[in-house]
């Protein structure tokens, strides 16, 4: 992992915004500002080199499905060092990212760079997405990672939807699995209250994890492993080589894993709520 960043949003709806145009002309500058800070970690030659940027999100698709928003909305980034347009996606809810980059890896492995944004914002001001008995208290946010791809293994990124209605305990039955012998894997799971939090505590107990941080940022969605990631890095917590498995799950069952190193060289970024 090059470089990530996480930005918590707080306070753009389509009624502090005047509207939804208003509100998504804000959220496509922090996806530009974002996405350049992000960037900066590697030489303008070989921005050039990137050929996809995934935008990701569980929760914001019904402005795109009403028509009342395109991915226009989201796309200054086209005006940044050559970046092509993003590709919004959200079929797969909290997995969405690691569908989208097994999908694009397996068609071009000889990719270098891949730039991913997960967002997730409350724009309609809508009382299901503020908390949910699912996942307990909701966080909202983007986050935008930069990943580059020394040599790609089709291991390295999994994707799958649970079987049973134990979706859970099932997810988390894959990971143990994944992790395994693996004494050098760090996991990073999603934040969930404590409730369901015990599920991972005993099937994945004696296996090295980052802590959950539900109680201080809620559940981000897709973003939660990469925004474990981000808090520990800015404290310094990575100061040599780390493998980690980063691990999500969505409520109707598809899960994602992705396995990235990072070490004292990774760029962190933590901003203040907007």
């Amino acid at each position: 992992m090059k470089s990530a960043a996480f930005t918590p949003i707080e306070n753009i709806t389509h009624l502090s915004s005047g509207n939804l145009q208003g509100a998504f002309g804000e959220i496509g500058k922090l996806i530009l500002e974002q996405s350049c800070r992000v960037l900066e970690s590697i030489s303008p030659e070989l921005r050039k080199e990137i050929r996809r940027h995934f935008i990701c999100s569980t929760m914001i698709e019904l402005p795109f499905t009403t028509g009342a928003i395109t991915e226009c909305e989201l796309n200054p980034i086209e005006k940044y060092q050559g970046v092509p347009d993003a590709s919004f996606i959200n079929t797969y809810e909290c997995a969405s990212w690691g569908y989208s980059l097994r999908y694009y890896l397996r068609q071009k492995p000889d990719t270098r760079y891949v730039i991913v944004s997960i967002l997730d914002v409350n724009v309609l001001d809508l009382s299901f997405w503020q908390s949910n008995e699912n996942w307990g208290k909701s966080g909202f946010g983007l986050c935008t990672f930069l990943l580059e791809v020394e040599s790609f293994h089709k291991d390295d990124i999994s994707a799958g939807c649970t079987v049973t209605y134990n979706t859970t305990p099932e997810f988390a039955t894959v990971i143990r699995k994944m992790a395994t012998g693996r004494d050098e894997l760090t996991i990073s799971l999603p934040f969930f209250p404590e409730n369901i939090r015990q599920i991972f505590t005993k099937l994945l107990s004696g296996f090295d994890k980052l802590p959950d941080l539900h109680g201080r940022w809620g559940h981000c969605f897709g973003s939660d492993p990469w925004l474990n990631i981000i808090s520990h890095g800015v404290t310094g917590g990575f100061s040599q080589r780390k493998k980690i498995l980063a691990c999500s799950i969505a409520l109707n069952g598809y899960y994602c894993t992705a396995e990235v190193c990072v070490d004292q060289h990774s760029a962190f970024y933590l901003s203040e709520a907007v």
